[in-house]
């Protein structure tokens, strides 16, 4: 796996550097007021008090996005130059992000017990992780997961390790249990995986 300090090398000569959230989070929120906690008075903000994490957040376009919405959000990476980014972003935009520097390939690592109302996983996977990410969801939660699939080896861009693309289906497997909301795989030109699910009550 790539050094965190190799990773602040690739951030600070600006890769991997957008501000655009990826269009399938962007779908998500036509799912969000199925969230149990979700605010439907029409004065207050829909989001006003619903915790989001954002995994391996890099330089944070997916975290100002779930702000922007209202959500309290916390972005994690071991990256402290992407975190520094997502910190700049976050202000440039008007929004207040927490970042914490964390590594999340660390031996038992916890993402707590119930305390978020959304996760958002992109571009990132370490399957030892898939248990603290179902564990930290609230009853009702949602999760939002897309990364690079095993058709992506067909292609140039993107990760040439395969133990870093998901198999075929293997989102369905790993939040089994969950209700499926949306699930796509995308084959053509490029290889990835996308799933929102709501961890059953």
């Amino acid at each position: 796996m790539p050094s965190a300090a190799s990773w602040d090398d690739r951030f600070r000569r600006g890769d991997h550097v957008s501000n655009e959230p990826d269009p399938f989070l962007l779908t998500s929120d036509n799912y969000w007021p199925l969230l149990p906690r979700w605010n439907n008075d029409a004065e207050a903000a829909p989001a006003d008090g619903l915790e989001a994490l954002d995994v391996a957040c890099g330089t944070g376009r997916h975290a100002v996005h779930l702000a922007k919405a209202g959500f309290s959000v916390t972005a994690l990476d071991f990256s402290s130059q992407a975190l520094a980014r997502a910190g700049e972003l976050a202000a440039a935009e008007g929004v207040s992000i927490r970042c914490i520097e964390k590594d999340l390939e660390a031996e038992q690592v916890d993402l707590g017990n119930e305390t978020c109302d959304l996760v958002a996983v992109f571009f990132y996977l370490y399957p030892p992780l898939f248990d603290a990410l179902r564990r930290c969801l609230r009853p009702g939660g949602l999760v939002v997961y897309k990364t690079y699939s095993v058709d992506q080896l067909g292609y140039p861009g993107g990760p040439s390790n395969r133990q870093y693309m998901l198999e075929h289906n293997e989102l369905l497997r790993d939040f089994a249990g969950f209700r499926v909301l949306r699930y796509e795989e995308e084959w053509e030109a490029r290889g990835t995986a996308a799933l929102i699910a709501q961890k059953v009550p």
